[in-house]
């Protein structure tokens, strides 16, 4: 059957605040594609799905956020009076327990009580609902199942029949078949269904092939469909670990990127990252501390077994990769060291309901890590959902900083938008105007940079 060639370049000039601003349907570190909708960032790269490409690295979405356009000095740092340190030892983690009672009431005495007391045991049942086992906790398989080495185009292609018998993707995109696969998947779990959106005006061939990924990918629990995921994701994690080998001879003698993990306050502590998708290969290859134990969720069967199998080619023996519903998720064994969230409440309807509790759940000492990328829709997404929990927080006692991307200070050295509230040592409290002090001057920030947003400078860098 005659191949048909396309080309999917997906931008869109929208409203935003009163005046244009520039939208695309990438977020960073999306990980929930089926419930996605666009968020707003500064940039529009061109998505687009070609065949006879040689790998579906070339459709990756690039990690790294570029600098704002206008880059103050922005970072600041307000810090309660120091307490003395309590004695927490995180213990290892990885999975998650399944609900067994209803939570405390979040910042209830109870909740804060719970994080500071160590918990009995070490070890953890299996994970909730829709989880599977992690990286550290895999039992042994062959060497293919085991991402040692990638499936086949021809197992992909039969796995693909298995799942969807009357789909013709594969007399579509004939021998681009599993790059087409992966492109599409993948675009999908950034973009949502704004992917779809943006594929209609291609020929009906094209739209409904990759309709059939879609519908496939959502089909998570049904076994023939859950495999060709884990099958995709696995070819797509090979793909990208070539790439990534690539860039490493690149960049040598050279300064790489901007980091996007904040350290740990705790070595040897539990770093949580909320639904960072895809993007965590890179941190498993460049960011990731060997003295802390780092758990990444996504819901996912295509991006959990893309991330195993880049863990494993990594050699990144601390990191692993969870399938769960975010908003199932239990209080660990023992207090988190680090809870990160990048676009998490945008892309997961409740969850900055779910980040209230979860706040509970770190270690006096330890840090909750809010990112974004460094645009006005994404920061005003920042205030209206998690700006109740901030202040909340601040008011707790918990130390407030913030920064954005490319400014000088502590936390704006990355490559995102970092904000970062840590729990005090002991207990603390903060009058409700020095909390509301605090808080304003974010929002001020905030304010300033908007007013110096220029929604088209990108197309004069």
């Amino acid at each position: 059957m005659r191949r048909i060639p396309a080309l999917i370049l997906v931008a869109a000039l929208l409203p935003s605040s009163g005046r244009a601003q520039v939208r695309v349907g990438i977020a960073a570190e999306a990980g929930l594609g089926m419930s996605a909708s666009p968020a707003p960032v500064t940039t529009a790269p061109a998505l687009q799905i070609t065949p006879s490409s040689p790998a579906a690295a070339s459709l990756t979405p690039s990690l790294s956020a570029p600098a704002p356009l206008v880059t103050p000095a922005l970072a600041a740092a307000v810090r309660p009076a120091a307490a003395a340190p309590a004695n927490i030892v995180p213990g290892a983690l990885s999975a998650i327990k399944p609900a067994a009672a209803a939570p405390d009431k979040p910042g209830s005495d109870s909740a804060r009580a719970a994080a500071t007391a160590l918990f009995d045991g070490t070890a953890l049942s299996a994970p909730a609902i829709g989880g599977g086992p992690s990286v550290r906790d895999s039992a042994p398989e062959d060497r293919r199942s085991s991402g040692l080495s990638p499936p086949t185009d021809a197992e992909l292609v039969a796995a693909y029949r298995a799942a969807a018998p009357k789909s013709q993707a594969v007399e579509t995109f004939g021998r681009d078949f599993v790059a087409m696969a992966a492109g599409a998947v993948q675009k999908y779990t950034f973009m949502g269904n704004y992917f779809l959106e943006g594929l209609k005006s291609q020929p009906l061939a094209i739209y409904r092939a990759a309709a059939d990924f879609i519908s496939t990918h959502d089909k998570r629990e049904e076994p023939a469909s859950r495999r060709f995921m884990e099958l995709l994701g696995r070819w797509n994690a090979f793909q990208d670990h070539g790439r990534e080998k690539l860039l490493a001879m690149k960049r040598l003698g050279q300064e790489g990127p901007p980091r996007n993990l904040p350290p740990s306050p705790m070595p040897g502590g539990e770093y949580w990252d909320m639904a960072t998708g895809m993007n965590a290969q890179s941190f498993m290859y460049r960011e990731l501390d060997p003295a802390v134990n780092y758990s990444f969720f996504d819901y996912s069967p295509f991006v959990v077994s893309y991330l195993k199998t880049a863990a494993e080619l990594a050699g990144a023996k601390n990191a692993a990769v969870v399938e769960a519903d975010l908003n199932k998720l239990t209080r660990p064994a023992k207090p988190l060291a680090v809870l990160r969230t990048k676009n998490a409440a945008h892309y997961v309807p409740g969850f900055d309901k779910k980040l209230e509790e979860m706040a509970d759940w770190i270690a006096p000492g330890g840090q909750l890590v809010i990112q974004n990328d460094p645009s006005p829709g994404q920061r005003d997404i920042i205030i209206e959902k998690h700006g109740p929990l901030i202040r909340r927080l601040i008011a707790e006692g918990w130390e407030f900083e913030y920064g954005f991307s490319g400014s000088p200070g502590n936390w704006g050295g990355y490559g995102l938008d970092t904000m970062t509230l840590t729990r005090p040592k002991a207990a603390s409290k903060k009058t409700p105007e020095e909390a509301l002090r605090e808080w304003a001057s974010y929002e001020r920030a905030v304010q300033y940079l908007e007013r110096s947003f220029n929604p088209l400078g990108f197309l004069f860098r």
